[in-house]
């Protein structure tokens, strides 16, 4: 969700893919979609189009050239469809997205989203499961420092269906919208108790940060807990190990992200989403410290 990441993510892979000076043709750039619409929510969707391999190293500051902005972005639940609005927005990353007010997410529905740009089309198509909730989440103090923290959430699944989570997470002053929690992917297949307590990570923005799956003393957690379909949690798991290798130099990253777009690369999601608000301080005052 952290969409700092995936345009990040694109320079890195063009870069990694530099480190022997292997002279590859410059292929026409590809559409790239990424966006989501939660139950109860509106669509936002991102477009950007991909950097180039070469074999000079592009300033992040380039990469507003590969920003769409002029893009026809449609939406359809099948019964309507809606094209949708683009405008500046600086919580975002790339500031740049496509939204309406004239369309809701609803669980169960399915979402086919078009972007027509520069004479190609990229198409996709999302389904939006049923949100479940958390059954508690524990704020938990590190063994190794008193003044940090991290979060674990207690998860009941129902064996009966094929369920796909993810965990978003966004701190106050710190994250201006949800980030990819750091091992916040569940596969329902890994749970085989009653209740499966899932970490709470901390995100990571880009690709040039530090991991700390920790939060300080001071920090106001808000948590985006999904569920999601197949397409998405496969693009979510290739993401998130393609993130964690491309920062071990000795991991070359050169593996093609799953994407449920055609005409294009990214994705397009539909989300069941519950939100919680966990305070550190407040815990703290509250004595619920585990």
């Amino acid at each position: 969700m952290k969409q700092k990441n995936l345009l990040f993510l694109i320079l890195f892979l063009s870069l990694t893919g530099c480190i022997d000076k292997v002279q590859l043709p410059v292929s026409a750039p590809e559409l790239v979609v990424e966006g989501w619409i939660e139950d109860g929510g509106f669509p936002v969707v991102m477009v950007t189009t991909t950097v180039p391999v070469t074999d000079t190293i592009a300033d992040v500051s380039e990469l507003q050239e590969h920003v769409v902005n002029w893009a026809k972005v449609t939406v359809s639940d099948g019964e309507r469809e809606v094209v949708l609005t683009g405008q500046k927005d600086k919580n975002y990353f790339p500031p740049y997205i496509y939204t309406s007010a004239f369309m809701r997410g609803k669980a169960g529905k399915s979402y086919t989203v078009k972007v027509e740009y520069g004479g190609r089309t990229a198409t996709a198509v999302t389904t939006i499961p049923a949100p479940k909730p958390l059954e508690y989440i524990k704020v938990v103090r590190s063994l190794n420092n008193r003044d940090m923290f991290y979060l674990i959430g207690g998860l009941k699944d129902d064996p009966q269906t094929k369920d796909y989570y993810k965990v978003f997470t966004k701190t106050k002053y710190k994250d201006t919208q949800y980030v990819s929690s750091f091992m916040g992917l569940i596969d329902d297949s890994i749970i085989d108790q009653d209740i499966k307590e899932i970490p709470i990570n901390n995100g990571v923005g880009k690709v040039d940060e530090m991991l700390n799956a920790y939060y300080d003393v001071g920090d106001q957690i808000s948590i985006r807990f999904c569920t999601l379909d197949k397409a998405a949690w496969r693009y979510w798991s290739d993401f998130e190990e393609i993130q964690s290798l491309s920062r071990n130099p000795f991991f070359p990253v050169s593996t093609r992200i799953h994407s449920n777009v055609r005409g294009g690369l990214g994705y397009w999601a539909g989300y069941g989403s519950t939100y919680y608000t966990v305070s550190i301080l407040d815990s703290l005052a509250h004595g619920k410290i585990y």
